[in-house]
Formats: structure tokens, C-alpha cells, sequence
């Protein structure tokens, strides 16, 4: 499209919100926080994390990444690896900043099951101001987290940094309290409980209903995979079947691995490309050993003395069934046996509501508790509930929804107030295919992990995480979706200049307005902000400041004793080198100050000017190698406002020497350089005389 073209085009686009916030059941701020990534601010990036999330290193690992689906980067390469990043904040140990608060209400609440909804749950309403109290049947908090997620997915203590932010807040957790043993929903109210939130997960393993079902060696994959992570032994034999499909099966069939069995195989009943469990648990299985038989079912267990052959037939996919999927057939005459020594049953699992049996709480076909959608409210008064208790097969993050939910629900049921049912948000229409082609392809950073080798020797974690760098890297991939620029129309003089230097056709003229308008499709590369006559334009990016915060930073440490000339760096932020950079020069040389920029590109010439205003003896601009700019343009525009201000700089009468044009990479001929320029430097003396 020309540019006359597109000044003919009215942008109608839906701005909407960023997928991957808009996907998120607790519309997590994403975006933001790889934002701040990116720019080095972890811990700021941690704490706007934690203000949503309360479990941010469990679901940094196993969260189901709804949000990576939905990314708009996909379309160009791959989605951001928004969960590895989420796991690299948490692994800094940050402290949340929350403390024990004090209870502004006198009601009361209780949660019963320390999971990872009832914990959010009693989060959240610690910090409206209740005083919460958990009950517990287990001597740990968790839930399944604890119980039913293998510790080289979830380490514990990853797991007890989650639950330990939330029991600082001033929750109280009794543990070994079963309910309908020791508490009845009746016992809480008369303990002068004003609300109760049930979150007690599904805990119940599903039969399959074959023959030999109750055979000796024949082991629910719950009660397997919760004796492990509570510690217990559980004698495997040399070979064990696992049937399931689902993440729950893969945890099995690892873990087995791990604990001395030596031949383990998945029997499923549909093929691999109806496996509900996420695809790479299902390659690292793979690679460790796991062996898959696909579109085979169990018929009939058999044994003597316990479980010793599994009888299986063949199976055909037909049409598909209520799940979507297509609903397995068998084929006739196609049987066979299969020998074992375990039989780990993994079909799933339904919550164990005998507890409620006297609470007069209605039950669903689907045997959870029933509840009102979005307040999560019963049939009785008060009392709410959440989690895989009312939705089995729910995830994690679905989980902390509930929580989140439930809290908002109940605060309003003890307050008289009403709850807010509004949906999320609606997210924004994806890159048109036409730009797709001008973005930069960048495949994502992949974290390190053990080899399947080592792994399966025992627990230890299998991913590695991020280092510094990595992450920050892989957060620069990030196209800020929704956080553009955009147009103020008081201040748009209709000059098309946005519309000619935009690298990805982007700015559009409104016939009727006859005003620039940016659509969501903007890269956030900054160069119309900067070429605007009309100042009209800024970034929407609330942590984008393109070096003005920096350099005033520069100029307040400039003011300290002298060390040599006084050198301003205007850095690219997206240069892989550039952490070396600032690292490397603010150890050994007081008298050079870095401000970085998120691209060169977006450096406007009169803050490179500003900097000689301020004091400085020498300016210089680093930026990406040509070709290397994540803006495909910005290092071109860069390099011609560079040499405009050389000329401004020349026909002052300032010597060359204090305003250089240097790459980062390679870092020795860049610092070599740098030492070059600071002799030259010292020889020319400051620009301006310094009052003492």
C-alpha cells in the first residue's frame, strides 16, 4: 500500500486489550511486567506480578500459558515465553512487600482446603481486611500443588515461597483438620464464622469399571503421586502401565521413572494428537523413556497374586463425541496382552463430597458442589466455593481466579454491596498478514534444561530458568501489543509525516477527521514520536521515558567529584551486549554515565544536545550493528539524527571528538574506543567552565 493509499484509509480497528492479558483468567498484567523485564526492573516487575498472582513460582512452571496462546507474536515467530519469564522473577526472591495486616472488619472467614483457591481466597480478603482462617486435612499446605505435582515440575520450596507471602499477610492455617470429622460447615458458623469458602480440590481417583480393577498393584494415580511428594515409599515393580492421556499420567509415568521402575508405558485410548497433556511434558516423557501406546484401551486386568497382565484391544477413532474429540471405536479381533508389575490408573478425578453430606449443600450431576458462575455463591447463605471442587480438571491459574472470585464475592456478601459480574476485557484484532512480513523474526529463548539422562536419577528440578540476560532478551521480543503510539488530534497538523516514516504502515489519515490516527498493529518503535513536527504523538508505554528520566539521572551523579571527562553513552537497549556495557562501565569508570534507550531509534536529536547542555564533555551513541535493530529502521534513523546533530555540534565550533557514533558489540573494540575518546577528552578539556 502507497502512502497516498493508506491517507485514503479510515482506521476502524477495535483497539481492545492485549491478547495475552485478555486471555489470562485473572487478566494478569503480562505485557507490563515483560515490559519491565526488558528493562532491567525486576523487581518492580515482580511486585506487579504479585499484585495479581499469588502463586507466582507455580504457575511460572506449570501454569497452562492460555496467555502464550493467544500472543500476537506467534503470527511472526513464536509466542513469548510469558510463563519462563514469570518463573525468573520469582526465582529472585523478592519479598512481595506485604505484611501481616490487621483485620479492619470484625466477620470472620472461614476457607476450608490450603489449595491454591482457598489460599488466594484467603489472600485477597486478608488484604480487604478480614481475618482469615484455613483449615486444613493434610499437615501441609497445597493442595495438589503439594500433593499432586511432582517436585521436578514444582520444587517445594518454590511452592512454600508462594504459600509463605500469603501466611505473612496475618492468615492463620490449622492443619490435620478434616472436614466432616473434625468441622462441619454447621461447627463454622457457630464458631462465629460470618462466610466460608470450600476449596477442597478433587482428590478422588476415577475407576475405570474393567475386571481385576481391585487387583494388588493396581494404584490410583493420585494416591501415587501423593505418597511420593509427602515422602512415603511405594515399591514399583520392573515394568508398570499408566492409563490416561493427561498431565496427570505423564506425572505418573516420570515419576515412576524416578522411582525404579524400568519399563513405563502410557496406554491411550485416542491418538497423540487428542493427548490432553501439554505437549512438551510429553516429549521430555519421551525423551526419559516413557513409552506410548496410542489408540489402545485396557479391557481386563489379570493376576493370581496381583496385577500381572493388562488386556488391551485396539481402538479407531470416529466421529467426534461432547469433548470435541473424536470418539474411540474399538476394533474387533484386535487383542493383546501386555505384561506388568503396576497398573497406574490415571483417568481422572472427581472431589470426595462425602465430607458435606450434612451440610445441605446442592450437588451437580457432575458430582461437585453447584455455585452461581460469577459469585461462586451455593444455595446456602455464606457460604462460596471454588477450585476443582466446582469445576474438575481446572488448572492452576483457573484456580487463582476462583480464589480471586470468590474473595471480591464474599467481601461484598459481608458488606450488603453487590458484586460486579463485567466481563473481561475484549482483546484487540490480530496483526494484519501484510505487516506480519516487516517484523523482525526472532525465535524465543529457550531455558535450559537437564538432560533426560541425568533427570531421571531423581527430583531435581528439570528446567533451569533464565539468567539475567536471557530473560531480558527474551522480553525484548515483546511487541508491547496495545501500548503504541498514539495521536493527540488537538495537537495533529494532518503533515503525514508519521504515515511516511512508519517502517511498518501503520499511521492511516482519516478522511473525515483529517487527522492521523495509529492503529493496533503499531510496533512501538518510537520513530513517528520522534519525527512528529507537531510533538502530537507519544507512547502509550507507560515505562518508556526514551532517555529523558536517564539522562537527568546521568547528570545528578555528574555532580559528584571529578574523575576525567564527563561522558554521556546513549545506549540501545535491545543491543545483546549492552548489560556487559553498563555493567563493565559503572565498575570501572565513574566518569562515564549510560542511559539506555528501548532503541536507538527512538534517541530524539535535542536529547543529544541536552546532554552537552547539562555538562557533559562528550556524548556518545551506541547502537545496534546495522541489520541487528528489533525495529528493522530505527538504526538508520538514529544514525541520520546523529549526523544532524554533528553538524549543529560542528557549525558551534566543538571539536568531532566529543560526539562518536560506536556500536557495543564487539565490547573490547567498543571499550578500546571508549578509552581512546576519554584521552581525547582529557586533552580538549571540558566544554563549559565548572563552578566549584
Amino acid at each position: 500500500m502507497t502512502t497516498l493509499e493508506r491517507t485514503r484509509v479510515d482506521n476502524t480497528s477495535a483497539r481492545g486489550e492485549a491478547p495475552c492479558i485478555a486471555a489470562c483468567p485473572i487478566n494478569q498484567d503480562a505485557r507490563d511486567y515483560v515490559q519491565l523485564i526488558a528493562r532491567g526492573r525486576f523487581e518492580e516487575a515482580f511486585r506487579l506480578v504479585r499484585s495479581k498472582n499469588t502463586f507466582p513460582a507455580s504457575c511460572g512452571r506449570i501454569c497452562t500459558r492460555r496467555c502464550e496462546d493467544a500472543c500476537r507474536r506467534s503470527a511472526v515467530d513464536e509466542p513469548i515465553a510469558i510463563a519462563w519469564l514469570k518463573r525468573f522473577l520469582s526465582d529472585k526472591d523478592f519479598s512481595p512487600s506485604l505484611e501481616n495486616r490487621k483485620a479492619r472488619y470484625q466477620e470472620k472467614v472461614a476457607i476450608v482446603g490450603a489449595g491454591p483457591a482457598g489460599l488466594t481466597a484467603a489472600n485477597d480478603l486478608s488484604l480487604l481486611g478480614y481475618k482469615c482462617v484455613i483449615f486444613e486435612e493434610l499437615l501441609e499446605p497445597g493442595g495438589m500443588l503439594r500433593t499432586g505435582v511432582p517436585r521436578y515440575r514444582l520444587p517445594g520450596h518454590s511452592l512454600d515461597s508462594d504459600i509463605s507471602d500469603i501466611l505473612r499477610l496475618g492468615v492463620e492455617l490449622r492443619t490435620g483438620v478434616k472436614l466432616g470429622l473434625d468441622i462441619t460447615v454447621d461447627t463454622l458458623f457457630e464458631e462465629d464464622f460470618k462466610a466460608v469458602f470450600i476449596g477442597i480440590g478433587a482428590h478422588k481417583s476415577l475407576r475405570l469399571d474393567v475386571p481385576g480393577e481391585d487387583l494388588a498393584g493396581v494404584i490410583p494415580a493420585v494416591e501415587f503421586l501423593r505418597k511420593i511428594s509427602l515422602g512415603k515409599t511405594i515399591n514399583l515393580g520392573k515394568k508398570v502401565v499408566v492409563i490416561g492421556g493427561g498431565d496427570t499420567a505423564l506425572d505418573s509415568a516420570r515419576t515412576a521413572l524416578r522411582v525404579g521402575a524400568k519399563e513405563v508405558t502410557i496406554v491411550y485410548r485416542r491418538s497423540v494428537e487428542e493427548m490432553p497433556c501439554e505437549k512438551v511434558g510429553r516429549l521430555e516423557a519421551e525423551e526419559e523413556g516413557v513409552r506410548f501406546k496410542f489408540l489402545t484401551s485396557p479391557v481386563e486386568l489379570l493376576g493370581n497374586d496381583g496385577v500381572k497382565v493388562v488386556k488391551c484391544i485396539k481402538m479407531e477413532l470416529g466421529e467426534p463425541d461432547q469433548s470435541g474429540r473424536r470418539r474411540p471405536i474399538p476394533v474387533t479381533g484386535s487383542e493383546f496382552v501386555m505384561d506388568v508389575d503396576n497398573v497406574i490408573m490415571a483417568i481422572g478425578q472427581l472431589p470426595e463430597l462425602s465430607s458435606l453430606n450434612d451440610s445441605g449443600l446442592s450437588v451437580t450431576s457432575k458430582n461437585v458442589i453447584g455455585v452461581e458462575e460469577e459469585t461462586l455463591a451455593t444455595n446456602r447463605p455464606g457460604v462460596f466455593a471454588g477450585g476443582d471442587a466446582v469445576k474438575v480438571g481446572g488448572t492452576l491459574i483457573e484456580a487463582i481466579a476462583h480464589g480471586r472470585r470468590a474473595a471480591v464475592a464474599i467481601h461484598g456478601y459481608l458488606r450488603g454491596k453487590g458484586f460486579d459480574a463485567s466481563k473481561g476485557p475484549t482483546p484487540m484484532t490480530d496483526i494484519s498478514s501484510r505487516r506480519i512480513g516487516l517484523i523482525k523474526r526472532e525465535l524465543r529463548k529457550k531455558v535450559p534444561i537437564l538432560s533426560a539422562g541425568i533427570r531421571v536419577r531423581d527430583f531435581s528440578e528439570v528446567e533451569l530458568g533464565y539468567s539475567d540476560q536471557l530473560a531480558m532478551m527474551e522480553a525484548r521480543r515483546c511487541l508491547n501489543c496495545g501500548a503504541g503510539a498514539e495521536v493527540d488530534p488537538e495537537l495533529c497538523a494532518a503533515c503525514l509525516t508519521c504515515v511516511r516514516v512508519c517502517p511498518y504502515d501503520v499511521p492511516e489519515l482519516n478522511r473525515v477527521e483529517k487527522k492521523a490516527k495509529i492503529g493496533v498493529d503499531c510496533q512501538s518503535c518510537g520513530i513517528c514520536v520522534v519525527e512528529c513536527p507537531a510533538r502530537a504523538i507519544t507512547l502509550k508505554d507507560r515505562y518508556e521515558d526514551r532517555g529523558m528520566d536517564g539522562l537527568k539521572k546521568a547528570v545528578e551523579e555528574f555532580s559528584g567529584p571529578e574523575f576525567g571527562p564527563r561522558v554521556v553513552v546513549f545506549l540501545c537497549l535491545y543491543d545483546s551486549q549492552s548489560e556487559v556495557v553498563v555493567s563493565r562501565l559503572g565498575r570501572t569508570r565513574s566518569n562515564i554515565k549510560t542511559v539506555q534507550v528501548s532503541c536507538i531509534g527512538k534517541l530524539d536529536s535535542t536529547l543529544m544536545l541536552k546532554a552537552f547542555e547539562e555538562g557533559a564533555d562528550g556524548v556518545v551513541v551506541a547502537g545496534c550493528l546495522p541489520g541487528e535493530c528489533p525495529y528493522q529502521t530505527g538504526h538508520a534513523w538514529a544514525k541520520k539524527r546523529f549526523d544532524y546533530v554533528a553538524g549543529i555540534l560542528s557549525d558551534m565550533g566543538l571539536e568531532a571528538e566529543r560526539f562518536q557514533w560506536l556500536s557495543p558489540s564487539p565490547t573490547e573494540q567498543f571499550f578500546k574506543e571508549m578509552e581512546q575518546m576519554t584521552e581525547e577528552l582529557k586533552k580538549l578539556g571540558p566544554v563549559f567552565k565548572r563552578s566549584r
